[in-house]
């Protein structure tokens, strides 16, 4: 079974990472999409760290995690 994960990694005041997450993303996500949403993030002014408001857009990732069980 493989799982994926939008990481959306922003900078806040103090210049550390915040890292929002969305699981199961659309598959068809495209960069643009994804920039416009961390920019409606920023200027929204919902989210903050533990040491401050977010300030800036880093980077973003999708995760792809495959998980095999064992029968035991």
């Amino acid at each position: 079974m493989e799982k994926t994960k939008l990481e959306m990694e922003f900078i806040d005041e103090a210049n550390k990472k915040f890292v929002l997450s969305i699981d199961e993303p659309k598959a068809e996500l495209d960069s643009e999409e994804v920039r416009s949403a961390m920019d409606t993030i920023l200027a929204s002014n919902i989210f903050m760290s533990s040491t401050g408001e977010l300030a800036d857009v880093s980077e973003a990732r999708i995760v792809y995690t495959s998980v095999s069980k064992f029968d035991i």
